[in-house]
């Protein structure tokens, strides 16, 4: 008599509460639940609430007139300002930095996430053929940003304890190398430097986790690493590039 083949059960579905928490502790069978029942909008609001919290507090607290008066300093424009000119210049440099800090914090994560989702949608389909579904791939880089949402909260706890007078908007949490450039180094070099962030790594990680899972057969843990690491470089590269050209 044969044996009839077993069907491997698929994995218990896991609340988006529990996604969360189980992409920190235990990545590997969460994507494995996220590749079966792909969910994307409770990991993106806990993304843009941290964000836009930490980015309130910031807008808030920074000292906008000192650090819109140093950014003209170093870049030579604040000698061409006639003096007569310059508080108002200045002023009104800190009303529009401070209110750009707001929106950002609200659009930056849903716009960041749509992007790269689809970039990494194109870079896998097209190279391995593995025809992932943009809602799956949606799902993945959502819950793979879960740690700039642990950087937000710390950021925001940074923020509030700190002197406002003391607060680099650009570089206040200390994650990345930037953090520790001069800030009269060049342009581009802090740039890089911002890129080289631990925060950073750990979504990259994660994500390479989520879609090796997704079809282990087309996309091991190795060829996803590279696209996810090869697509953060190019971007890195390119704005790099702008720094350098500005």
């Amino acid at each position: 008599m044969a044996t009839p083949a077993i069907t491997p059960e698929p994995a218990p579905q896991v609340s988006s509460v529990g996604r969360i928490f189980g992409v920190i502790f235990s990545p590997k069978p969460t994507f494995e639940s996220i590749a079966q029942y792909p969910t994307w909008l409770a990991p993106l609001i806990v993304l843009t609430l941290f964000s836009f919290i930490m980015s309130s507090v910031l807008a808030k607290r920074a000292d906008w007139r000192e650090v819109v008066r140093e950014q003209l300093e170093q870049s030579g424009r604040l000698d061409k300002i006639p003096p007569e000119k310059r508080a108002d210049t200045i002023g009104g440099g800190a009303i529009i930095t401070k209110n750009a800090t707001f929106v950002a914090g609200l659009i930056g994560p849903p716009l960041v996430i749509l992007i790269s989702s689809a970039i990494y949608l194109g870079a896998f389909n097209l190279i391995f053929g593995a025809q992932f579904k943009f809602k799956t791939a949606i799902s993945i880089v959502s819950y793979a940003s879960i740690p700039s949402a642990l950087r937000a909260i710390l950021g925001t706890v940074i923020l509030l304890l700190k002197d406002p007078t003391t607060i680099n908007p650009n570089n206040f949490v200390a994650s990345n190398v930037a953090a520790f450039l001069a800030s009269d180094s060049p342009k581009w070099l802090i740039t890089l430097g911002s890129f080289l962030d631990l925060f950073a790594f750990w979504s990259i990680v994660l994500t390479a986790i989520g879609f090796s899972v997704v079809s282990p057969k087309k996309v091991g843990l190795g060829a996803a690493m590279g696209v996810v690491i090869g697509v953060y470089l190019a971007i890195m590269f390119m704005f790099v590039g702008l720094a350098a050209l500005a």
